[in-house]
């Protein structure tokens, strides 16, 4: 049962751990030694999933981020590594900094304040007006079919 403040009983912070850790509730319910109808009821509850996402998304900054950062690296730096790889890894370093560089481009609408969105309209309109040439500059006169 959850306490009435909202806060995680131990039992559901044990099973989130676990959840967040192996994706099993065959193993939360062997390593809490509880029903499966417990651990379901459990994981069912919206804190307990909220719980769940904030480890596993905490693990993917702590952990899997650095991992997959120092591989980049290594495979760049590797000249071991094959060319095609190589290329590819400097590539996604490449897009995920330089290619960051404009606030349009690194948030979606919905999460732009007002400023950032007048911003990027302006800069959009700026890139729109530069784009918009004229392909033909002399003035072009029609035939006169009639003379």
């Amino acid at each position: 049962m959850p306490i009435k403040s909202g806060k995680l009983t131990p039992q559901e912070i044990q099973v989130a751990s676990i959840m967040a850790a192996t994706g099993s509730q065959a193993h939360a319910r062997a390593e809490t030694r509880m029903s499966q109808s417990s651990v379901s009821r459990i994981i069912a509850r919206p804190a307990v999933q909220a719980e769940i996402a904030r480890i596993q998304v905490e693990k993917l900054f702590t952990e899997a981020l650095p991992a997959a950062v120092d591989c980049l690296v290594s495979i760049i730096r590797s000249d071991k590594a094959p060319a095609g790889a190589r290329v590819q890894a400097a590539k996604v370093v490449m897009d995920r900094t330089l290619g960051a560089d404009d606030v349009a481009r690194t948030k979606e609408a919905s999460e732009m304040s007002g400023e950032e969105l007048a911003r990027a309209i302006a800069a959009l309109e700026r890139e729109a007006s530069e784009r918009a040439r004229v392909v033909n500059p002399e003035p072009v006169n029609p035939p006169d079919i009639f003379e």
